[in-house]
């Protein structure tokens, strides 16, 4: 099994949550190959940062007319539906996410959108605003609450 971190918006968790399932519309990210080979020292919790953060960065386009707030679900997929890119922390999913296999779901506070839709506005942004938010964490069975936060 691998950690996936899925880009991801309200219609995608709304989607999670009436479904039971979820499809990336974009590249998921992972602790990749490539990774470990460009940080040979760090550790797997540091190592997984790394592919969180780029998934939380990944979900910026994901937020075009909707809540400006990042969102990031994290699940456990089997190896052999992934297929890493050459470089980065990127990866092709060929599957669905299940329900069931989400260990978390995280999203911007309503704190963090003005900061959001600031660089979603901008035509060169400046995303240290936006990554200075960190990501609040949800278990699976608070997807309801979270949703109604988002509305």
């Amino acid at each position: 099994m691998a950690r996936i971190y899925v880009p991801a918006n309200a219609a995608m968790l709304r989607t999670l949550a009436g479904t039971g399932e979820l499809k990336p519309v974009s590249a998921v990210h992972a602790v990749t190959s490539w990774l470990r080979r460009e940080a040979p020292g760090a550790d797997e919790e540091d190592l997984e940062y790394t592919a969180f953060a780029d998934a939380a960065l990944a979900s910026l386009p994901l937020l075009a007319g909707g809540a400006p707030r990042r969102i990031v679900v994290s699940a456990d997929v089997p190896d052999d539906l992934l297929a890493e890119h050459a470089e980065g922390t990127g990866a092709d999913f060929d599957g669905v996410v299940k329900l069931k296999r989400v260990a978390a779901v995280h999203a911007d506070d309503a704190d963090a959108a003005v900061d959001v839709e600031r660089a979603l506005a901008d035509e060169d942004p400046d995303f240290d605003a936006v990554e200075a938010h960190v990501l609040d964490w949800y278990a699976p069975s608070e997807l309801q609450e979270l949703l109604a936060a988002l509305d």
